[in-house]
């Protein structure tokens, strides 16, 4: 029974060892394809630098696909928009909804951060993301490189948090008489959850996860052709209240199918409309490294990144992607819904969950830059011996940074 035993593991082990130098292959391919991104504390600097540079400026969207709350990031970020603004780069996209864009936009053109301060100190003023130092930075150095621009921010996402402005602006619009008594519904609901949120702290009286989408359909109901400005908003609460719906009844396929489909929708929405106005824009993304992978994403559907490099392709252009990990034990600023603060924890995305062979290149004293081109014709598709995260993302991604010894995102300081 002992040698029955010792025969049938001999596979496994087999299989194991073989992996393992699959593994240690990739990991010295991947140093043969790394450079140096080095940082004072101040500005970044380096191969790797001028590497990334050279890559968009050759493109039309570069896209930032990142483990959120990453302090250097937003950083790298911000110098890069400045740098490239010389070469035609005029729109940031950013992970908040179109009209909280545009809110946005108009705070860090008047006062920079000090805007978005102001901003802030209204209930429900303060998105996702933004209540962060570094990213509330990068928002006013991207502004203030482009100060005649209409607009420089494109939303594409759904809002969590910010119902209460954009339901404020509704209330603004001229709008059929019929209509107002279902949004005086809709923002009682809004406030009611709110301060049930304020009294409990439990995030689950959110509206944007509690509130009913029918509330929102009543007033699409009775408002009949707004304002493309207002049935924007309209578009972006109920699709809100469906995509969360379904996340709270369980459906997270669903919910996340709809919340991608959103996020093209909007992008070629602000794509039509810039290039009906004049040239194709070059456009820098900045999203969660899920929206921007090509191909099938890490929940199993196909967003921005899938459908960006189509569009540069049909323009007889390009665009390139990377994928900004954080070091191995580096924490990561992550947001905390029941006080709405952020707080340094370890990697909550965990993209880097079985990168191990990519991470495992990287530098020690420095910030590095992978080339993942290279790799493609060994890792193959890859998924038996080197997992499907390597296989996706050496393959969905142009470049692979990892920040090694990177620090967490900050709070900023607001009213």
């Amino acid at each position: 029974m002992v040698l029955v035993s010792s025969l049938l593991a001999l596979p496994g082990a087999a299989a194991l060892a073989e992996t393992k130098q699959a593994l240690n292959a990739l990991t010295e391919a991947a140093r043969k394809h790394r450079s140096r991104l080095n940082y004072d504390g101040t500005v970044f600097a380096g191969p790797a630098l001028a590497k990334l540079k050279a890559a968009a400026r050759e493109s039309q969207f570069f896209l930032i696909g990142e483990e959120h709350g990453i302090a250097e990031n937003p950083k790298l970020a911000a110098q890069l928009f400045a740098t490239l603004v010389a070469d035609g780069y005029e729109k940031l996209v950013i992970e908040v909804s179109p009209p909280m864009a545009a809110i946005l936009d108009a705070a860090t053109r008047a006062d920079g951060v000090d805007g978005l301060r102001h901003l802030f100190a209204s209930p429900g003023g303060e998105p996702a993301f933004f209540g962060m130092q570094e990213e509330a930075e990068l928002l006013a150095t991207a502004r203030a490189a482009l100060p005649e621009a209409a607009e420089v921010f494109w939303g594409v996402d759904y809002e969590v948090a910010s119902d209460r402005p954009l339901l404020r602006q509704l209330q603004a619009f001229d709008r059929p008489a019929d209509s107002d008594a279902p949004l005086s519904v809709l923002a009682a609901a809004s406030d009611a959850a709110w301060t049930r949120y304020d009294d409990t702290g439990d995030p689950g009286y959110i509206f944007g996860f509690s509130g009913d989408p029918a509330l929102v359909r009543a007033v699409e109901n009775t408002w009949p052709g707004p304002d493309a400005r207002a049935a924007w908003i309209l578009d972006t609460l109920r699709s809100t209240l469906e995509i969360n719906q379904l996340w709270v009844q369980g459906r997270a396929w669903q919910s996340n199918m709809h919340r991608a489909g959103l996020l093209r929708s909007n992008f070629l929405r602000h794509w039509r409309s810039a290039t009906r106005d004049g040239g194709p824009p070059k456009v820098m993304v900045k999203l969660g490294g899920n929206h921007v992978v090509r191909g099938k994403n890490m929940t199993g559907t196909f967003d921005l990144g899938t459908l960006l490099p189509e569009i540069a392709a049909s323009e007889g252009s390009r665009s390139v992607s990377v994928l900004v990990l954080p070091g191995p034990e580096s924490m990561v600023a992550v947001l905390n819904p029941a006080t709405w603060s952020y707080e340094p924890k370890p990697a909550k995305d965990r993209y880097a969950l079985g990168l191990e062979g990519l991470v495992d290149a990287a530098f020690t004293d420095a910030f590095t830059l992978i080339d993942l081109a290279p790799l493609r014709p060994m890792v193959g598709a890859g998924n038996e011996k080197y997992g499907t995260p390597v296989a996706r993302v050496v393959h969905g991604f142009d470049m692979l940074l990892v920040m090694s010894q990177s620090t967490p995102a900050s709070e900023l300081a607001h009213d």
